[in-house]
């Protein structure tokens, strides 16, 4: 096939569909769930952006399963999940579309994306114990932390510090401990990082620790922004699978540099190099 590229709603709804349908036909892009509830749930030219995703899935592009369903056949096989893209159910989805322009169920879509936040705010609020553990562990560190520069401007590096902190610390322990009811061998899951389970509770413990520390200098979070950063946490999380991510959104790369530095990041479909071109393009 080919590299395979995870685009986000930043640039999904900046581009043309013409100009997307094109590019599907010529790469391996996955069109994630979170992607199919952003648009479903858009409070601003939804119909057009359903129009666009349907095109889209029936031009060439792929989907991949709900971030949930991912982690829960790690914790009942107890190995890492395989390749991101089921074909058959791409394929089921695409015979849908073709005999439905709007197959889109919203309480569907809704309550796979409420499962999926409420697992993470869970992890979020439980979270509170891996950062007292660190004050017992290393209280200098945690000390230095909270001087670190608070502003927008800092906020890459800081992403980095805490990605590095919490490469630093045991995720399978973590794992039998916030995930420990997903499984009945918690002992035998989420053992490395190539878990699935793992990345995703590197970037929950990577995000926990920004919203952590903002908070220590005086921040304060919406719901909403909890729910966003959130998003971004999902379509960077599916980098652990993918080669690149396509997004212009601030938040979702500063995360992606962080977690994943060795993955490429796109702003818009132009940037993607002739090296994500599939073999079967005719350009």
């Amino acid at each position: 096939m080919g590299r395979l590229l995870v685009l986000d709603k930043s640039v999904f709804e900046s581009t043309q569909t013409d100009k997307l349908i094109k590019f599907v036909q010529n790469h391996f892009l996955i069109l994630p769930d979170t992607l199919c509830y952003e648009c479903v749930t858009a409070s601003a030219n939804k119909e057009k952006l359903l129009d666009r995703f349907r095109l889209a899935i029936l031009a060439g592009a792929y989907i991949c399963p709900n971030i949930e369903d991912i982690i829960e056949k790690e914790a009942n096989n107890l190995s890492p999940y395989g390749f991101l893209v089921n074909l058959e159910e791409v394929f089921a989805v695409r015979k849908t579309f073709q005999k439905n322009p709007r197959p889109y169920r919203l309480k569907q879509v809704e309550e796979a994306s409420r499962k999926e936040d409420k697992t993470a705010k869970k992890i979020i609020k439980s979270a509170h114990a891996f950062t007292d553990e660190l004050a017992l562990d290393d209280p200098k560190l945690l000390c230095d932390v909270r001087k670190w520069n608070s502003s927008k401007n800092a906020k890459d590096a800081r992403l980095r510090k805490w990605a590095e902190l919490v490469d630093g610390n045991d995720i399978h322990m973590a794992a039998c401990t916030l995930l420990c009811w997903l499984t009945q061998s918690p002992d035998e899951y989420c053992l490395s990082r190539d878990w699935f389970s793992w990345q995703y509770l590197r970037l929950i413990f990577i995000l926990f620790h920004e919203k952590t520390f903002l908070t220590h200098v005086g921040a304060k979070f919406s719901g909403r922004t909890i729910e966003h950063d959130l998003q971004d946490m999902k379509y960077v999380l599916l980098l652990s699978r993918a080669d690149a991510l396509l997004t212009k959104d601030k938040g979702c790369l500063s995360l992606a540099k962080a977690a994943f530095p060795e993955k490429d990041v796109f702003s818009s479909l132009d940037e993607a190099p002739d090296s994500y071109l599939c073999r079967w393009s005719q350009d």
